[in-house]
């Protein structure tokens, strides 16, 4: 297969230049020119390569290293098939990774980004290797190199004990609010809004008497009477959610019995083992090579009526979890009326929300550990400006954001122009 490479068409030159503009620092090994570029990095993989061609029990002690501790292989012969079966499921994962990602392009561009028969069908880790030093095309070698890459972070990532004590931070996090804000709930119900985008183009109008064209959104609502110092604070939180990126679940819109819902599905579906989507999305597009530096890994949501009841939830919430002086990394666009993407740069500019990171203490794993402390982050949303999020007119749609993160973000660090061109993708 020949290399895939265009001159740009679009007349907007300067657009195009910027959007295909990639810096690698974060990640050289999805720079197409790594392998033509002198640095430490380059020198460790060839390396490495060396190595595993010095025979059979080379390659396995290579594998293994990449999977078990060093100390508990001296002296130990690797079971070397298991190890490459492990492997070779992150290899796996990776085109199911690449081919989602191709999936959420435009019809016309996925033919012309898919991945060739000859690394799909690879899942050896020194074929690939072979493959990304010494393809003979440079469309074989870059996306040999992105499969190795990519099945690394998606290794770190499980390796990553910051994510594997997920699931433990978000039970303690639930638990810590049936214990607080939850045991104070004193009435839980249905409803079901409709909601459509007002003339004015930005404000949302809805309605507990949803008409026929409208979009819906049914949830379940809490209300709440806490006691705080000398007085009883009354809220209704009409809805919350607690995720772990990992299984994280995106919003979608679903046509059911002929009408428009608002509905939580699966973004990499096919990635059943790992789910690790979302995460390997953000390491690419924020420039993270480290997993652990995620700092949302635990979100919550809250949704209350209108920004009275957010300073209220607040007021429980800095009372009921955390510790004093926890909260970092604070942007409240309600109170300081920046703009969407003053918070996010691909957020629209009608984005208004309630979004900061508070310190949670845990006990230790062990009984004379100290306490350590793991990081929540809270969002919390008017109802108007959640409904702004899943109205798929509006510009500050939670699916729109998501769209733009994936184009301007993604696009250009997986499928680089060096190597696909660029003129298979209207940036209008």
């Amino acid at each position: 297969m020949g290399e895939r490479r265009h001159d740009p068409g679009d007349s907007n030159e300067v657009d195009n230049e910027r959007f295909w503009a990639v810096d690698y620092t974060a990640h050289p090994m999805l720079d197409p020119e790594f392998a033509s570029r002198s640095s430490r990095l380059l020198h460790f993989a060839r390396m490495t390569f060396e190595r595993m061609g010095n025979g059979e029990a080379a390659y396995c002690h290579e594998t293994a290293r990449l999977l078990q501790p060093l100390r508990g292989l001296v002296g130990k012969t690797a079971d070397c098939q298991e190890h490459l079966q492990q492997i070779a499921r992150y290899f796996r994962e990776t085109d199911v990774y690449i081919d989602g990602a191709i999936g959420l392009l435009p019809p016309e561009s996925r033919e012309h980004l898919k991945t060739s028969a000859t690394i799909t069908r690879s899942n050896d880790l020194r074929e690939l290797l072979d493959m990304a030093f010494k393809g003979a095309e440079p469309l074989q070698r870059f996306e040999a190199q992105r499969k190795l890459y990519l099945a690394q972070l998606l290794l770190d990532i499980d390796h990553s004990r910051h994510i594997q004590d997920g699931p433990r931070h978000m039970s303690y996090f639930e638990d810590l609010l049936r214990e607080t804000l939850w045991r104070h709930t004193h009435q839980v119900h249905e409803l079901e809004i409709g909601f459509h985008l007002a003339d004015d183009g930005d404000s949302i109008e809805y309605t507990s008497r949803p008409n026929a064209d409208d979009q819906l959104w049914k949830f379940q609502s809490f209300f709440l009477e806490m006691p705080h110092g000398d007085r009883k604070i009354s809220l209704d939180i009409l809805y919350y959610n607690c995720r772990f990126k990992r299984s994280v679940q995106p919003i979608s819109f679903e046509i059911i019995d002929g009408k428009r819902r608002v509905l939580e599905r699966e973004r990499w579906r096919g990635m059943q083992r790992h789910r690790n989507g979302s995460i390997l999305s953000k390491m690419i597009r924020r420039g993270i090579n480290n997993p652990d530096e995620i700092a949302d890994i635990i979100g919550a949501m809250f949704i209350v009526n209108d920004e009275e009841g957010l300073n209220d939830l607040l007021t429980l919430l800095d009372a009921s979890i955390g510790n004093p002086f926890g909260w970092r990394n604070v942007t409240d666009t309600f109170r300081e009326r920046l703009d969407g993407s003053d918070l996010n740069r691909h957020s629209g500019k009608g984005f208004r929300v309630f979004k900061g990171d508070v310190d949670i203490l845990i006990p230790g794993v062990r009984e004379n550990d100290p306490p350590y402390r793991f990081q929540v982050e809270i969002q919390i949303y008017t109802l108007e400006s959640y409904l702004r999020t899943v109205c798929g007119a509006h510009e500050a749609s939670h699916q729109a954001l998501k769209e733009r993160q994936f184009v301007y973000g993604l696009v250009p660090m997986i499928f680089p122009r060096q190597v696909y061109g660029a003129d298979w993708l209207r940036l209008d």
